[in-house]
C-alpha cells in the first residue's frame, strides 16, 4: 500500500512539473507573438492611401485624410504638394493645411539602406547635435535631435523646449531601397513625428 501511495505522489509531481514547463513555453511563445504583432501593427487612423506613380515613384504612401468643401454639397480630399525634379530620386511632400506634415522620400535603387547606416550618419554630425533614440524597430527609428549648447546662442532651458523630434524609415519596395524621413530642415513635436512615422512605415 505504501509503495502504491509513493508511486501516485511521484506521478503527481512529474505531472505538475510538466504542466509548469508547458505553461512557461506557451507564455514565452505568446510573448514573442505579441512583440511581433506590436512591431507590425501601425496606427493608420485618419490617414489614406496616395499613389506616387504620377510622380515617377512606384509606391503607395499614406497621407492625412484632410477634407475640404468644394461646394455646399460636395466635399473633396486634399492631396499633398509634391516637389520633385525630373531625373532626381528625391521627393518632398507637404500638406497645405498642416504645416506639421513634411516628409522626404528618396529612392536608392539597389543600394542597401539600414537603420544602422542611418545611425552612422548621425555620428557624422554628433559634434553639432545630440541624438536621443526614442523608439526603434528593424526598419524605423524615432528620435530627438537637439543642438549642442556650444552650437546655439539659446540657453539650455529654452532649447530643450523646442520641438525636436524626427524619424526615418527604411523599406525595400519591390527590390528598391527607399528611405522616408521627416524634413531635415523642420522641427516637429512628438505627436506630429509619430503620425508621419506611422504613415511612412505603411509605404508599399
Amino acid at each position: 500500500m505504501k509503495k502504491i501511495y509513493f508511486t501516485l505522489v511521484l506521478t503527481a509531481i512529474f505531472a505538475s512539473c510538466e504542466s509548469d514547463a508547458t505553461d512557461k513555453t506557451t507564455d514565452k511563445e505568446e510573448t514573442q507573438v505579441t512583440e511581433e504583432v506590436q512591431e507590425d501593427a501601425v496606427d493608420l487612423s485618419e490617414l489614406r492611401e496616395f499613389e506616387m506613380k504620377d510622380f515617377d515613384l512606384e509606391a503607395t504612401i499614406f497621407i492625412p485624410e484632410n477634407h475640404f468643401m468644394i461646394s455646399e454639397d460636395e466635399e473633396g480630399l486634399e492631396d499633398p504638394v509634391v516637389t520633385h525634379a525630373d531625373g532626381e530620386a528625391k521627393w518632398d511632400l507637404t500638406m497645405r493645411s498642416n504645416k506639421n506634415w513634411s516628409i522626404t522620400i528618396e529612392d536608392w535603387d539597389d543600394e542597401e539602406k539600414t537603420i544602422a547606416l542611418e545611425k552612422e550618419i548621425h555620428q557624422e554630425t554628433s559634434e553639432v547635435y545630440d541624438y536621443k533614440y526614442i523608439e526603434e524597430g528593424s526598419d524605423y527609428l524615432l528620435y530627438q535631435r537637439a543642438l549642442k549648447s556650444g552650437s546655439t546662442t539659446m540657453d539650455e532651458k529654452t532649447a530643450s523646449k523646442l520641438p525636436n523630434y524626427h524619424f526615418v524609415v527604411v523599406k525595400n519596395v519591390n527590390g528598391t531601397y527607399i528611405t522616408i524621413k521627416s524634413n531635415d530642415l523642420g522641427e516637429f513635436r512628438k505627436v506630429s513625428a509619430q503620425k508621419m512615422l506611422n504613415a511612412a512605415r505603411a509605404i508599399k
